[in-house]
């Protein structure tokens, strides 16, 4: 067995507690479900960019150590769009961003925008 530790602030060291006299569960198991849990939404983050990116269900269903219909089933519950239609992939990163509620795939959406924006060449539009 692995011993792990982590620093918490005073206000996450209190959340905590509080947690731990609702259920009077062992601090040790909690932060361990806690941390197994995280560590697969992580997986689950990482497996829909996959899928966004390459379209590859497989591939992606490994990365998130699911079987592939339960990863599918797992991106339609979070309106991830498993049908190509118009939008892009910015757009389609930037709603799996909101339905993980996940600050840094925003972050990335946001520095992804702003590259593409400067990137692109600006047309001139002259009139006759």
């Amino acid at each position: 067995m692995i011993t792990k530790s982590i620093r918490l602030t005073e206000e996450e060291a209190t959340e905590l507690r509080d947690f731990l006299d609702l259920t009077g569960e062992v601090e040790a198991a909690v932060l361990k479900r806690a941390a197994l849990h995280g560590l697969q939404e992580l997986r689950l983050e990482q497996a829909a960019l996959a899928y966004l990116k390459s379209g590859d269900s497989y591939e992606a269903a490994e990365i998130a150590r699911l079987p592939r219909a339960q990863f599918l089933s797992v991106l339609m519950d979070r309106g991830v769009a498993l049908l190509k239609d118009p939008s892009t992939l910015l757009e389609e990163v930037s709603f799996l961003a909101d339905a993980l509620g996940s600050e840094r795939l925003r972050a990335a959406v946001s520095r992804l925008d702003e590259a593409r924006s400067e990137a692109r060449p600006h047309l001139l539009h002259h009139h006759a």
